[in-house]
């Protein structure tokens, strides 16, 4: 369960009431990233009075930190754009340099450049959201101010502005040597943080992001992951429902709005089994030293994303860095970017409707469209696509949403799906008797039968799928005999085909 608290009727209830209330008032102009701002928004006015362990005293704390802990709806719109991350994760060790509160204060101001912009997220299309977002998370080029990824960084933006608060300070005599060199400390490890973030400007923002995300949870510095409503479930519970609601009425497709719901559950219910307040072994780290490490445990585990890093770093962090992937890049960029399922059971499967990552139940659809395509030509039919790839959408969903049916069949014989090894061999099925594969045979034709109808396919004389004509489209009895013999190869295949994924059928 989390640490911190999950009281319904305390910061969730709160939470909820405040989204509501803003659904009410802006109606169908509520965009989904404006509900995890409010969300947050919300959250912290409730538990701004909570002084956190690592409080800094009034009088060295920057404007931008004092903002975001009593909810400022400015404040939060620079948190989700991550517009201030160098403020965010160097406060601390700036402060913690400075003998003098005044000199603390210029330096959190030289690198506190965006604190009087108005972002105004409620203003922004979503397309200009989206622009916003990449240009500053994460911030390549340090914000991309001009002049600031020369090599002597002597433009503008929050280095060569800090690089002048530190010389303004020296010149002043205002600071004891050690503290200048601790300025400088911090300015030196900035620098290098910035590079590495330059040398990933390429890939794009949300390339670079999967790759800096998991480096910045292990520094938990920032407020965009350390802040303490990641660590209440119901709260999570809430933004996640509402954003669920809100992708729907945009029309988002419900397999991939259902895909995003069960991806945020996995990763929340993944981050809370196993969360630790212990980052002692990472807090000496630079952001570019875990990034390297980080590289290393993915290179060592190819499914890092379903099974995690290995021991090399803690269990928790792919549950965290997913969680928070899935709720601030889907509410931004859609639900169709949320990323592949922690795969406990198939029962917390979902399918995605567009063409992206393979996940465990691509996987499944593929290989199953592999077997329907041997099946046709073994039977001298023709054969429309020779691959899962050349699929219409439609028919790609077909036949991913074969693959989630497969469930509710296998539960009318009263058998279930287990991850491979948890249960006694005796109670695996490998093979099903002739009379359950007619049974399968038939409730798959009646479940395909209806969703072809749904799609607006008609019965015709014979296939055409620009025409959405199928002569398949009749009651099982009046199948012909090799197409309900294509029904019976599907479900007899169904122990195979789970078993290529480590799951099982069980009795």
């Amino acid at each position: 369960m989390a640490k911190g608290r999950t009281l319904t009727d305390g910061p969730a209830a709160f939470v909820r009431g405040a989204i509501e209330r803003e659904r009410a008032r802006r109606g169908d102009t509520l965009k989904p990233i404006e509900i995890v701002k409010v969300a947050l928004s919300a959250y912290l006015a409730r538990t701004f009075s909570d002084e956190p362990a690592d409080a800094l005293p009034a009088e060295v704390e920057s404007p931008d930190r004092v903002n975001l802990r009593h909810g400022t709806q400015s404040a939060v719109d620079r948190l989700l754009f991550n517009a201030n991350y160098w403020r965010a994760a160097y406060e601390n060790r700036i402060v913690a340099a400075c003998t003098n509160p005044a000199n603390a204060q210029a330096c959190l101001a030289s690198v506190s450049v965006w604190t009087a912009h108005p972002l105004k997220l409620n203003t922004l299309t979503p397309e200009q959201a989206v622009a916003t977002f990449e240009r500053f998370c994460p911030p390549f080029a340090v914000n991309n101010r001009r002049g600031s990824h020369e090599r002597d960084r002597s433009g503008k933006g929050p280095l060569p502005d800090f690089k002048r608060a530190i010389a303004s300070i020296a010149d002043a005599g205002s600071e004891p040597p050690q503290a200048i060199a601790a300025l400088r400390d911090v300015l030196h490890a900035m620098e290098a943080e910035a590079a590495a973030y330059e040398s990933l400007n390429a890939a794009g923002a949300l390339d670079a992001l999967f790759v800096i995300l998991p480096a910045w949870c292990l520094q938990n510095r920032i407020e965009l992951v350390s802040g303490s409503w990641w660590d209440d479930c119901a709260v999570m519970g809430v933004i996640i429902d509402l954003l669920r609601e809100r992708f729907l009425e945009l029309g988002f497709g419900e397999a991939a709005v259902a895909y995003f719901v069960d991806s945020c559950n996995e990763a929340l219910d993944a981050y809370h089994r196993e969360v630790s307040t212990d980052l002692s072994p990472y807090a000496d780290f630079e952001v570019p030293q875990l990034i390297a490490r980080i590289q290393e445990a993915r290179d060592a585990n190819p499914s890092f994303e379903q099974d995690g890093y290995g021991p090399t770093l803690p269990s928790w962090l792919i549950g965290k860095e997913q969680l928070i992937w899935n709720i601030l890049v889907c509410a931004l960029y859609g639900p169709a970017t949320a990323r592949p399922l922690l795969v406990d059971s198939p029962d917390l499967l979902a399918i995605r409707d567009y063409a992206g990552k393979t996940d465990v139940i691509t996987e499944l659809a593929q290989t199953s469209f592999a077997r329907y395509t041997a099946d046709r030509i073994a039977s001298q039919a023709d054969q429309d696509f020779a691959s899962f790839a050349s699929l219409p959408v439609d028919l790609r969903d077909s036949s991913i949403a074969y693959i989630t049916s497969i469930h509710d069949k296998l539960e009318t014989l009263n058998y279930e799906v287990l991850p491979a090894g948890t249960c006694y061999p005796e109670r695996c099925v490998t093979a099903f008797t002739a009379s359950e594969v007619e049974c399968l045979a038939i409730l798959e034709h009646r479940r395909w039968l209806r969703e072809r109808q749904k799609a607006g396919w008609h019965y015709g004389p014979a296939k055409d799928v620009a025409r959405r004509q199928s002569p398949y489209l009749v009651p099982w009895e009046e199948l012909p005999d090799r197409a309900k013999e294509w029904n019976r190869s599907a479900v007899r295949s169904i122990p195979n085909l789970l078993a290529s994924v480590n799951l099982a059928v069980v009795r």
